[in-house]
């Protein structure tokens, strides 16, 4: 899987490498400018003859892209490289970088290099370009100074010298700007660049980001005025959160790393993964050949109500469907007994027992994983049945899903508090996430990724946040899942999902594991009905799986 880091992250993770592992800021910026142009030639095609409008900043990415347009006057490219700032203002391994790569003025006329503190000329802003580059702010840019952004780990990285920079002999450079604080908003003069990106862009240009889009925030992927809309992002090091968030989806075009030798074990667990085919692979249990039914995971589920006033066992036919496509050898449901037909008819593997406290507890004994909350309902009886169960201590290391009316009870009792379950999963949506820890839409939208681990750490609850990504922070991992499509925004969708995860907990994964694995095949399945079926309902979903 790859690494997913945060902005203050990956400047956690170049100041290990700068500081600690001594290796130079110099080394990086020639390696990102190496790498870009092998990717931007895969992408492409080969560069020579092919006209490049460079824009630079004056820190690290701006020397990446100093670093690149050298490389691409090297193999046969016309480029036009405009920095942003007086000569004097570039970071010190910038202004080495761009001292080198003016001694090529005198020998070709395939580079010129043009100073634009001011005013881009007019020239540069009539011309047509194959491709623009984009290397004016990096991970250093941030939308807002809000109080929300993690300081910088004290503990150190057990895989490296537990040293500071002060306690060498040779003083290691500090890398750019990593104390300071973050520019809040966009200059005049940089915003007049990414405008006239934007522009060419529209004119027909290929625009390529180095580490990241301009002016998009490299957490939240939030925008505060205008950000460089990019074909192709090259991501340097690790992955960002904010590509994946926010405008990130939008502005960043494909995506694709660079290996700027930054050595993976300066990451953590608690670093967030990307979950990919082979994590997933590398997860789905297998059955041995000589398994019986209760070797292969035993599931309750406590779903569904029927009354006179309406009907939820849909949702309980849902996701007991799910458990049983999973894979789990052995199926108990919890449901009205009136309802027993009806269920049996549409899952006749499952075993259903009446939904009354003693038969559900004697039931959760035998199960491996458990289920509650698809279509209980949200009577005040409801509420009450739900907190009497999610509050049981029989519960408190038994693998547990939390969805849906589960979570309703829970936020409207206010019992997140009394939740003792080590093991234990919620799966809300941002509704009933907001819901839950009384933070608007708005707000949790913007800030996902933060209000999540907060949550998991605070109440110290596993926590599945649906979305585009789905986010997932348990049992001290994280893990983002991008294989969705919006054709799951469909009733019925989640208790596929709750379904799925509480098959996989009982076949012996973690619930960290188990959550992002069903994320993954979840979001798979709904493509693969999308390529199908024109509107996509659950049902088509389940069949897919």
């Amino acid at each position: 899987m790859q690494k997913v880091l945060t902005a203050q992250q990956m400047r956690e993770v170049d100041y290990d490498a700068v500081v600690k592992l001594r290796i130079t800021e110099k080394q990086l910026m020639e390696l990102a400018g190496k790498e870009s142009l092998n990717i931007i030639e895969q992408k492409f095609g080969a560069v020579s003859d092919k006209s490049f409008l460079v824009l630079c900043g004056k820190g690290n990415n701006g020397g990446d892209g100093i670093v690149l347009a050298r490389h691409l006057v090297n193999h046969g490219a016309c480029v036009d490289l405009v920095y942003l700032c007086p000569t004097h203002l570039l970071k010190q391994d910038g202004a080495a970088t761009l001292k080198i790569l003016s001694q090529y003025v005198g020998y070709t006329d395939r580079l010129r290099a043009i100073e634009a503190d001011e005013m881009i000329p007019l020239f540069v802003i009539e011309k047509r370009y194959d491709i623009v580059v984009d290397a004016i702010l990096g991970t250093g840019y941030k939308r807002t100074d809000h109080p929300k952004g993690i300081k910088r780990r004290e503990e150190n990285n057990p895989f490296l010298p537990n040293i500071s920079a002060d306690t060498l002999a040779e003083p290691a450079p500090l890398p750019i700007d990593l104390q300071q604080e973050l520019r809040p908003s966009l200059s005049p003069m940089v915003r007049d660049a990414i405008a006239l990106i934007n522009d060419k862009r529209a004119d027909g240009s290929a625009v390529v980001a180095i580490d990241i889009p301009s002016g998009l925030d490299g957490t939240t992927g939030a925008v505060e005025d205008m950000c460089v809309e990019a074909d192709l992002t090259i991501s340097l090091g690790f992955l960002k959160t904010g590509f994946f968030f926010g405008e990130g989806r939008r502005a960043c075009g494909d995506i694709v790393l660079a290996d700027i030798s930054i050595p993976t074990f300066l990451t953590t667990d608690a670093h967030c993964n990307l979950v990919d085919d082979d994590f997933v692979a590398s997860c789905f249990p297998m059955r041995s050949p000589n398994s019986a039914k209760h070797q292969n995971g035993k599931v309750l589920i406590v779903a569904g109500s029927q009354s006179d006033d309406g009907s939820m066992m849909g949702a309980a036919m849902m996701s007991i469907r799910a458990a049983v496509k999973m894979g789990a050898g052995y199926v108990a449901a919890a449901v009205p007994p009136a309802t027993f037909n009806l269920v049996h008819a549409a899952t006749p593997e499952a075993v259903l027992i009446a939904q009354t406290d003693a038969a559900i507890l004697e039931k959760a004994q035998w199960a491996d994983a458990v289920l509650i909350g698809c279509g209980l309902g949200r009577t005040p009886e409801r509420q009450a049945f739900i907190a009497k169960l999610v509050t049981n201590p029989m519960f408190a290391d038994k693998k547990i899903i939390l969805d849906a009316d589960a979570l309703y009870a829970i936020s409207e009792l206010d019992l997140l508090n009394q939740l003792a379950l080590s093991h234990a999963l919620l799966t809300p949506h941002l509704g009933e996430f907001s819901r839950l820890v009384g933070i608007s839409v708005q707000e949790l939208d913007s800030e996902r990724f933060f209000y999540a681990r907060e949550f998991a750490h605070e109440y110290r609850l596993g926590l599945l946040l649906k979305g585009a990504p789905t986010l997932i922070t348990a049992q001290g991992k994280c893990y983002l899942s991008n294989s969705g499509t919006a054709a799951l925004a469909t009733a019925g969708t989640g208790d596929v999902l709750a379904g799925m995860i509480v098959s996989l907990a009982a076949q012996g994964l973690p619930i960290d594991q188990a959550a992002a694995t069903a994320a993954y095949l979840h979001g798979v399945a709904g493509k693969s009905a999308e390529a199908t079926s024109g509107m996509v309902s659950a049902t088509d979903v389940l069949q897919s799986l």
